[in-house]
């Protein structure tokens, strides 16, 4: 029987890492492999490859604030789910020969799994992610993430992320860096359909582009503050949802640059928004890798990011780059980016492209194995 891969997330909603599980379960589907995503809430903001047969382990209990505590109640529920997934997944799925668990939420609980051939793959820098926790409490904080991360060898997207992981755990458990992959073929085909210009009162080729959703890591404020002080030479359209969106439309309002701003709210297919775009850009204050850097690129669109930790400096030359927060910068970056197009494309890395980054996760795999093996 072929093997069987499995990727573990909290809901395939829309976002880098999402897109990330779904390139890859379809790139292992063409591979020959059984395929599986499981979930644990039923929000699904894009369409699966038919191939790819979908799970869900319902779990959907919020905490209002984290607790490190390895004996909280938090910590207890996530070790019964862990175990709720451990028997759905031999009963219905079988044993895996390959355990992706991607986002912190499903690296914690399957810190207590005891299925076999679990990879965390970490889309995001923890120091930057648990900042206020290490500034507020670093010993328990360090102490949860080794048992979160030291529990499986992990993956990280960017090499800054995987730097950062070691430095905040040690070498406690086996790490690599495996880049998101970049599906170029389907993102083309995808950026092929209808944009539906005239519908959001766009012109081709005359309007900036960000996609992302609202929150506090997105950059938005910097953004929209750095847009009031450009030329304003073409508009900015902004496409995603979140908690912060009602808060950015007030910014616009207040900076009177409403009427130079679109949003346009989550986009199932963005591609086509993007392909006709005269300009991407990201202004994250983090990230791990900075998916919608390698999309534009794969669309041959101009993109310019802030140099944030960690991931847009291994993607683009720094003349595309600006130090967070450096909002007349900002400005002046987008300016002259839209004065000189051309010079801000940066081709698409061929060794992004899914089936590459499929392979290196198996030979990871692969190499746990013959370790568990050697031991035995």
């Amino acid at each position: 029987m072929p093997p069987i891969i499995l990727f573990i997330l909290k809901a395939l909603e829309g976002r880098g890492a999402e897109r990330m599980v779904a390139t890859l379960a379809s790139t292992y589907a063409d591979m020959g492999y059984r395929t599986h995503i499981l979930c644990l809430e039923a929000t699904q903001d894009m369409l699966l490859d038919a191939r790819v047969q979908y799970h869900i382990v319902p779990y959907d209990e919020v905490f209002s604030e984290q607790n490190l505590d390895p004996e909280s109640t938090q910590a207890q529920a996530y070790e019964s789910v862990a175990k709720r997934i451990d028997t759905y997944v031999l009963s219905q799925i079988g044993k895996p020969d390959l355990i992706l668990a991607n986002i912190y939420k499903i690296n914690w609980m399957m810190a207590y799994s005891q299925l076999p051939n679990i990879v965390n793959v970490l889309h995001t820098a923890l120091s930057k992610q648990f900042q206020n926790q290490l500034l507020e409490s670093p010993v328990q904080t360090i102490n949860h993430l080794k048992l979160v991360y030291g529990a499986h060898p992990c993956s990280c997207v960017s090499k800054g992320a995987h730097q950062d992981l070691i430095a905040l755990i040690g070498n406690i458990t086996k790490t690599t860096t495996i880049y998101n992959p970049c599906d170029a073929t389907g993102i083309k085909t995808k950026a092929a359909a209808s944009s539906h210009l005239e519908h959001f009162g766009l012109v081709d080729k005359e309007y900036i582009i960000h996609v992302a959703s609202f929150d506090d890591m997105k950059g938005h404020r910097d953004l929209l503050q750095a847009y009031a002080k450009t030329e304003r030479k073409l508009p900015l359209v902004l496409v995603g949802k979140g908690r912060l969106e009602a808060e950015i439309e007030q910014l616009a309002v207040q900076l009177n640059i409403s009427d130079c701003i679109k949003f346009l709210g989550f986009q199932t297919n963005p591609y086509p928004l993007i392909r006709s775009a005269a300009l991407m850009v990201l202004t994250s204050k983090f990230e791990g890798f900075g998916y919608v850097i390698v999309e534009a690129q794969a669309l041959g669109v101009p993109v310019i990011s802030t140099d944030c930790p960690f991931g847009p400096r291994e993607l683009l030359p720094e003349q595309n780059l600006i130090a967070v927060g450096d909002i007349d910068g900002l400005a002046t970056l987008i300016d002259q980016a839209i004065d000189n197009l051309t010079d801000y494309i940066v081709p698409l890395n061929q060794q992004l492209l899914p089936e590459h980054i499929a392979r290196q996760y198996l030979a990871f795999g692969y190499v746990l194995d013959s370790d568990k093996n050697e031991g035995l």
